[in-house]
């Protein structure tokens, strides 16, 4: 199995991606795998149905996680109340056992201070990490996981190890193994190589409860 951990575009093969989906577009007999959350975009116009459907969109077996969830000093909402939203979702994520898919820009100070307040148990995935070493070095002892799509530092992607290492296409119209074989050459390894650990990472993290 080639996992697609974050895209918001659905593909021919369901079982091959997670879709990143609004509480309120959730719909399980469509198939396939998803995340569901609440966007640190779209916090000002979270209403009580969207938590209501969030909650319970997050029990049922094809979300495997929750997000994405997060931080964006660019947004429009405040910072404050973005992380009350935040740690909704990180409670959410332990309450129901599934791991945390994260969209931070600008906030890593942030981030990593709730990480280390609420010591989740769940695993939390940075997606589409484009940041540089030094924030990846200070994510990696707060045992975080990353998730490159096709835009990153290759630098970062030389040093993270393998075991902390996803992949994503998010909005982009590249398939997962054009994405991968890039991240092989700079990684300096065989493309089958690196699907074969990014697909042990991917179930370790989203299959095993």
């Amino acid at each position: 199995m080639l996992l697609d951990i974050h895209t918001h575009r659905r593909t021919a093969v369901p079982g091959e991606y997670i879709l990143n989906i609004e509480p309120a577009r959730f719909d399980p007999a469509e198939g396939g795998y998803y995340s569901v959350g609440i966007h640190p975009w779209k916090v000002p116009e979270a209403a009580p149905e969207d938590w209501e459907k969030l909650e319970r969109a997050a029990g049922h077996p094809s979300v495997l996680a929750i997000g994405e969830a997060g931080l964006d000093k660019l947004a429009s909402a405040d910072i404050l109340l973005q992380k009350e939203v935040f740690v909704r979702q990180v409670l959410l994520s332990e309450s129901v056992g599934k791991p945390l898919v994260i969209h931070c820009v600008k906030a890593f100070n942030e981030l990593i201070e709730l990480k280390k307040k609420y010591r989740p148990r769940m695993p939390w995935v940075v997606h589409g990490f484009r940041n540089n070493l030094h924030i990846a070095c200070r994510l990696m002892q707060e045992d975080i996981y990353f998730s490159l799509g096709g835009k990153y530092q290759p630098d970062v992607l030389r040093y993270v190890p393998l075991e902390r290492l996803l992949a994503e296409t998010d909005e982009s119209a590249q398939d997962i193994r054009t994405i991968i074989g890039g991240m092989a050459e700079t990684k300096g390894v065989e493309v089958s190589f690196l699907c074969d650990r990014i697909d042990e990472n991917a179930r370790k993290i989203f299959f095993q409860r």
